[in-house]
C-alpha cells in the first residue's frame, strides 16, 4: 500500500494534468509530460516492489533501468493480460489503440508518422514501427500489452530527447498517447495501493 506522501504526490500531479484540457498541441504535450512524471514514479515503485518480492533484481552498480521498468516491469507487475483487458474494455482506450494502429500502418491524412525513432539521429525506423504494429495486432494478450507500453515509452523518448517542436499534426499521436497513459497510470496506481 502506498504511503500518504505518495498519495499527495499522485493527487497533486493528477490535478495538474487535469488542468490541461485544451485541444491544442501545446496542451497535449504539457498533459503528456505531466502524466509521465506520475507514470515514472509509479513504475519505479512497481519495480521496487518486484525487487522486494524477489521477482526482479537490480544491479546496485548500474543506474535505474528506466526503459525496462516502463516497458517490461509494469507488464510483469500488473499482469500483461490484466493490463490489456483493462485497456481494451475501456472504450476510449480501445479507440486510442485503434488510432495508434492506424498511425503505425499509415499514411494518415497523407502523412506517414514515425513512432520509433533512431537513438542517435532521430530518423524514422519504419521496420520498428512495423514490428510495433504487428505486436498491436497480435492475438496474444501479453504481446498487445507490450505494444501499448512500448508505444508510450517511444512517445516519451521522442518528446523528452527529441526536438521540442510543436506541430498541430502531432495531435493525432498525442491524443491516443494521453488516453492510454492516463488509464495505465490509473490501473498501476490502483494496483500499487492494494494492501
Amino acid at each position: 500500500m502506498l504511503n500518504p506522501e505518495f498519495h499527495d504526490f499522485y493527487n497533486r500531479w493528477r490535478a495538474k494534468a487535469n488542468d490541461y484540457q485544451g485541444e491544442d498541441i501545446h496542451t497535449a504535450f504539457d498533459r503528456f509530460f505531466t502524466l509521465f512524471v506520475i507514470y515514472n514514479r509509479l513504475y519505479a515503485e512497481a519495480t521496487f516492489d518486484l525487487v522486494r518480492n524477489n521477482q526482479e533484481h537490480l544491479d546496485p552498480r548500474r543506474s535505474f533501468p528506466d526503459g525496462t521498468a516502463a516497458k517490461r516491469y509494469v507488464g510483469k507487475y500488473l499482469g500483461k493480460a490484466n493490463l490489456i483487458h483493462s485497456l481494451e474494455e475501456d472504450r476510449p482506450c480501445a479507440e486510442a489503440i485503434q488510432a495508434v494502429m492506424r498511425l503505425l500502418a499509415g499514411p494518415v491524412d497523407g502523412r506517414q508518422f514515425a513512432i520509433v525513432l533512431h537513438k542517435i539521429d532521430g530518423s524514422p525506423q519504419r521496420g520498428e514501427d512495423q514490428r510495433l504494429l504487428q505486436k498491436f495486432s497480435s492475438r496474444s494478450d501479453d504481446v498487445r500489452a507490450e505494444a501499448v507500453l512500448e508505444f508510450l515509452y517511444a512517445v516519451r523518448v521522442n518528446l523528452f530527447h527529441g526536438h521540442k517542436t510543436f506541430h498541430p499534426v502531432q495531435l493525432v499521436v498525442m491524443k491516443p498517447a494521453n488516453v492510454l497513459l492516463l488509464r495505465t497510470i490509473d490501473i498501476l496506481f490502483e494496483r500499487l495501493n492494494r494492501p
